[in-house]
């Protein structure tokens, strides 16, 4: 198993019109085989960044499902809302 954390910052003001926009695209995620699970934080001190937490199976089958049709949909639906480029980062459960 193999947790991705996305850190996302969007234009300020624009945080329940991003969310919307995510909850409406988010299926991809739900219809993806190798990711078992994912939520969407929103900070408290900024409320303009978010974390996106997906657990996948694998590295790999992240890494294959950015190359996908379906990603590119996702990423282009988002992307009016984003301030700055999305920082994404692989992680391992140590306990």
């Amino acid at each position: 198993m193999v947790i991705e954390q996305a850190q996302i910052t969007v234009h300020a003001g624009q945080e329940q019109a991003f969310e919307k926009k995510f909850y409406e695209v988010s299926e991809v995620f739900r219809n993806t085989e190798g990711c078992q699970k994912f939520r969407l934080l929103r900070g408290i001190d900024h409320p303009q960044n978010y974390a996106l937490v997906i657990q996948w199976t694998s590295k790999e089958i992240h890494e294959a499902f950015m190359q996908t049709a379906e990603f590119k949909q996702w990423f282009t639906a988002i992307k009016p809302f984003l301030a700055e480029r999305i920082k994404m980062e692989h992680f391992e459960r140590t306990l």
